[in-house]
């Protein structure tokens, strides 16, 4: 019976990976999508190997040198990928043993994101009840920048860019190295800045630009502002290399979606038929027991 049991695990994470935790969605690393080729002047590769799955673009940066593909609702999806910067879900960094999404840049060229589109259109902003994410630096990151959790917005159907939360805009200092940080965030609480001026002051405005989403509501009475989905990720301009990661992002609207993603790595076919003769191993020995049990 128990061989039975841990056959059957096996056979459920063979074909889609781990057994889904309690209350999160699983975001695997073999459900990205195998992006190479050229984009602008920025060349695209995506590979795949017991640490997971990665995409770096090479080349300049810019925007029409980065690597996007056309969204799909309810699918994590690698975007705005340039300047020699990386994107996937890996090992390099595990938040929980299972792995985290993985993101690196060379330098202030580098950008690279994880995007996600609400599978039942837009929200209102203002039916936000919470969001939170959970993320990495490694200690030898020398930026004052961490991976954000970015809102889409349209304002009266119109694009309206992202509300951004970062930790750096909410302590006003550098955030810890080495230790996994959980930055969350409510309509009146956490600083949000905006990465376009259809809502008021950017945050390259020489002040206004940093508010809670609150704030941001008030300063834009009667328009419509709705969430078109989230993105996580790490922006240019950054000074020095950068390495790090993000897991756990969660967020939920009232009569809205709702989510917690976990992202996880699955074994390579190899670590598979590995896993497979050891549960068959296990069955031959408990087997033999049975029979030498029955004899006696």
């Amino acid at each position: 019976m128990r061989f039975v049991k841990i056959a059957a695990l096996a056979a459920v994470m063979a074909a889609g990976g781990a057994v889904a935790s309690a209350n999160a969605q699983n975001v695997y690393n073999s459900s990205l999508a195998n992006i190479n080729g050229t984009f602008g002047a920025g060349t695209a590769t995506t590979t795949t190997n017991a640490n997971g799955t990665v995409t770096t673009v090479t080349g300049p940066g810019g925007d029409a040198n980065r690597a996007y593909i056309a969204p799909v609702a309810g699918v994590w999806q690698q975007s705005a990928v340039g300047g020699g910067a990386s994107v996937g879900i890996t090992n390099t960094y595990s938040n929980d043993g299972n792995g985290a999404a993985y993101f690196a840049s060379p330098g202030s060229d580098g950008k690279a994101d994880l995007t996600y589109a609400f599978t039942g259109g837009p929200v209102a902003l203002s039916s936000l009840n919470s969001l939170s994410f959970d993320f990495y630096d490694d200690p030898a990151n020398t930026s004052v920048f961490s991976p954000v959790m970015r809102l889409s917005l349209t304002d009266n159907g119109n694009y309206a860019g992202s509300l951004v939360l970062e930790y750096h805009y909410q302590n006003q200092t550098d955030a810890p190295t080495g230790q996994w940080i959980t930055l969350s965030a409510t309509l009146n609480s956490g600083i949000f800045w905006a990465t376009n001026a259809q809502l008021g002051p950017t945050q390259a405005a020489a002040d206004g630009g940093e508010k809670t989403l609150s704030q941001w509501l008030a300063g834009n009475p009667g328009e419509d502002i709705e969430v078109t989905g989230v993105s996580i990720g790490i922006g240019s301009g950054q000074a020095g290399g950068f390495s790090g990661a993000v897991d756990h992002v969660t967020y939920d609207f009232a009569g809205g979606p709702s989510a917690n993603f976990d992202f996880q790595t699955v074994p390579e076919p190899s670590a598979w038929a590995l896993m497979i003769l050891g549960f068959g191993g296990v069955g031959a020995a408990m087997r033999r027991r049975q029979r030498v049990a029955a004899t006696a």
